[in-house]
């Protein structure tokens, strides 16, 4: 028994490691920056990684390095900067209040997933520009809502209100950048 224990440890250990490699983009795999476009300030601006590549806030102002994010299995996901097979995962950080999760949340990156059963992953889409779709598409989460730039551009918030989360933010777009 317990050599099957052992074993079976082993073989997910060696598939763990396989499929981490397999999410690392690729020629099949378009990546793209996204840049943000705004009627006042900050505008075109990549959205960037918390400085030194880590998890944690997106930001269009600072010393991370622009975001290259591509889709793996359907999920939004961002490739990790320190060249790490297992990539980050978007996510909108939702915070829990006394009445349920909340319309607001800060954009920020992760790798695995987060302790805050309020986050959310899976609802990341692009839309075609529909005045003209030659040109970038557009981020948007569950369709609802959009992002702002706040603290000048310190951080990224969706919210679904804009009333809603910090105040002193400005609505954004964020378009896609071919990569290469």
């Amino acid at each position: 028994m317990k050599n099957l224990f052992s074993f079976t440890i082993l073989l997910l250990s060696s598939l763990s490691t396989l499929i981490q490699s397999a999410q690392v983009p690729n020629a099949d795999t378009p990546s793209f920056y996204l840049v943000a476009t705004s009627a006042s300030s900050p505008n075109l601006l990549p959205l960037r990684m918390p400085a030194g590549g880590g998890g944690g806030s997106a930001s269009l102002l600072g010393s991370g390095t622009p975001a290259l994010f591509y889709f793996y299995q359907g999920q939004l996901t961002v490739y990790d900067p320190n060249g790490n097979s297992f990539p980050y995962r978007p996510l909108i950080n939702t915070v829990q209040g006394a009445s349920g999760c909340g319309n607001f949340g800060a954009l920020q990156f992760v790798q695995g997933t987060s302790t805050n059963k309020c986050a959310s992953y899976s609802s990341f889409q692009l839309q075609s520009n529909q005045q003209d779709s030659q040109l970038g598409a557009e981020l948007v989460f569950n369709y609802v809502g959009g992002f702002y730039a706040c603290n000048s551009g310190v951080e990224v918030w969706y919210k679904i209100n804009s009333s809603d989360g910090p105040s002193n933010c400005v609505p954004i777009h964020l378009y896609t950048v071919p990569a290469y």
